[in-house]
Parts: structure tokens; C-alpha cells; sequence
């Protein structure tokens, strides 16, 4: 097939000109991360206007993104994936500089469990395809777009996502973020987490969530000694852990620790802090034909909606 370049883009021209920008490692930095082990992708090139394919790894074993259940790699691992792929196409073929921050500002997702059934502790190579839409600019550098994502096991669709983010410069971003742009994270000294095994994990310490004292629902526990949700400093709450966050909160109110989960839609309205309270708070809303169970759950801080979302699980 013949590649067309995307001609607002030097970097993608370049790009086209070679089979491969990267072969493992990638840089850390370049997906946002500290540890090697945290970074799923490989390499990228172009496949046509605005059109990028990213390989990945899904790992054998993995602190956080494992161990696996019922014989099956974790979903989230593969979101994780999309995440670290839409970077990688961002910085590299859109010249987006490192010192950039990426603001997301709704996702939605769905798996094929099917096609996550793991092999004894192999890893697993994915095929990522990205597709840039309703990109929009300011001046020549790029401010925001939605990423439509494909990923694919051996040519089998393991599921797809879609992202729209938008990105802005560290000095508009230390504007817009104020007097909290140099915050970092501190444990609640009084916060207990839930148990471990009700939302399934076996260590405290990626717990997510702790009881409530003064009324309904959870409150939103942040450890920052997690090597994987704050591997790095950072001023507010992380997207991997409101993605916890919500699986958490969903285990809970189906009663099912096993349950796994295979689509979910977010709208994230807040930067989440860690100076005052976040509450999370869910609800069944039913089933489907198909089989699976819907969650909505909202994520509240300072009397307002922060996050908002729905997942879609199979209880076990």
C-alpha cells in the first residue's frame, strides 16, 4: 500500500520515509513513565493521512497490571497501552514537544475477552492502529484532536477506543493549573482501605478505596508510594487511577471481586486533587442482551462532578 503523508506534519514525513521510527526500548519519557517495565509500546509508522500504527506488548506478569484472572490478560493493561501509543504519536509524529501536557477529556473503550486469554506467563504483541480526527491547531502546533484506536491480537480485534485530548504548553498549563501546579501526593493518615480481596487484589497498597464514616459510598484513597499510579510527581490524580478507581468502585457495588471488565465511557470535567476529599459513589443500571453489566459512577470533589462514567463488566 502506498503511504500518504500527512503534509501539515514534518515529522510524519519523515516518518514515512523510514519502516520504523522505534524498535524496543522506547524511551520512558516519551510515554510519560520512569520504569522500562512500565512501557508496553515498541515502534511506530505511518499507514496513511493521519493514519499511525503502534506495536505492543502486553506483559507476561506485572506488578499492577497482574496477576491476571480467570486466565486472561488484564483490560486495563491494554488501556494502558492505548494511552502510551497516543503519546508516542503525539510527541513523535506531531512534533508535540515532551514538556507538553496532555489533558484528556473523554474516553470510551471495549474489549474482546476473547482475545485476551493469556499463555502460561508469555507475553503478548499487539497491533495498535490510531486514526487522527478533528484535529485542530493553534498556530502551526497541534492543541487538540480525538484518537480513534484499533487494536489487534495475531489479526484478531481485541477492541477499540477512542480519545479526545488536547494538549497545551508547560507555561499555559502552570497558568491554568494555579497554585496547584507544583502539588503532590499525600496519603490521608485516617483514610483505611477497603479489603483487598473485595475488589480484586491481595496487596493495600493498590487500593483504590477507603469505607466512608459520614455517609454513603467511598472515598478515594491515594497512596503515593504506588510504584506504577505515581511512579513520577504529579499535581492531581492520574487517568490509570480513575480507571482503577472505577473498577474498584464497580467490584463493590456489583458484589463480585472476579468481575472483569470489557467497555467503560468517561467524561472527566475536573482535575481531581489531593488536598480535600473525593467521593465515589455507583449504581447498577442493568444488563444486556449480551450478557455484560452496566455501572455508572460519578467521582465528586468540592460539591462537584470531577468524573463520570459508566463500565461495562461480565460478573464472574
Amino acid at each position: 500500500m502506498t503511504t500518504m503523508i500527512n503534509p501539515k506534519s514534518a515529522a510524519s514525513a519523515r516518518l514515512g520515509s523510514a519502516e520504523r521510527l522505534f524498535r524496543q526500548p522506547v524511551s520512558p519519557s516519551l510515554v510519560h513513565r520512569v520504569d522500562e517495565t512500565d512501557v508496553f509500546v515498541t515502534d511506530l509508522r505511518v499507514t496513511g493521512y493521519d493514519m499511525f500504527e503502534v506495536s505492543g506488548r502486553l506483559p507476561g506478569s506485572h506488578s499492577f497490571y497482574g496477576p491476571r484472572r480467570h486466565g486472561l490478560h488484564d483490560p486495563l493493561a491494554v488501556l494502558e497501552t492505548i494511552r502510551e501509543a497516543i503519546l508516542v504519536v503525539g510527541h513523535v509524529a506531531y512534533d508535540i514537544p515532551r514538556e507538553f501536557k496532555f489533558i484528556t477529556h473523554d474516553k470510551q473503550f471495549e474489549f474482546d475477552l476473547d482475545a485476551l486469554v493469556a499463555t502460561d506467563d508469555q507475553p503478548v504483541d499487539l497491533t495498535i492502529a490510531l486514526t487522527s480526527l478533528d484535529i485542530r491547531r493553534r498556530g502551526r502546533r497541534v492543541a487538540s484532536m480525538r484518537t480513534h484506536v484499533e487494536c489487534f491480537r495475531d489479526g484478531k480485534l481485541v477492541g477499540t477506543a477512542s480519545y479526545r485530548w488536547s494538549c497545551v504548553s508547560a507555561a499555559a498549563y502552570k497558568k491554568l493549573r494555579g497554585e496547584y501546579a507544583t502539588a503532590e501526593p499525600a496519603a490521608p493518615a485516617d483514610l483505611v482501605p477497603v479489603a483487598p480481596e473485595l475488589v480484586g487484589r491481595t496487596d493495600e497498597v493498590d487500593v483504590t478505596l477507603a469505607e466512608r464514616s459520614d455517609g454513603p459510598g467511598y472515598e478515594m484513597r491515594v497512596d503515593p508510594k504506588h510504584p506504577v499510579i505515581y511512579d513520577h510527581v504529579m499535581d492531581h490524580v492520574p487517568g490509570n487511577a480513575i480507571a482503577e478507581v472505577a473498577r474498584q468502585v464497580a467490584m463493590l457495588t456489583t458484589g463480585d471481586p472476579d468481575a472483569l471488565t470489557v467497555g467503560g465511557d468517561f467524561l472527566f470535567s475536573h482535575y481531581i486533587e489531593f488536598d480535600t476529599p473525593c467521593l465515589v459513589n455507583a449504581e447498577v443500571i442493568g444488563s444486556t442482551t449480551g450478557g455484560t453489566t452496566g455501572v455508572r459512577f460519578v467521582i465528586e470533589q468540592n460539591d462537584r462532578h470531577a468524573v463520570d462514567g459508566i463500565l461495562e463488566l461480565v460478573l464472574s
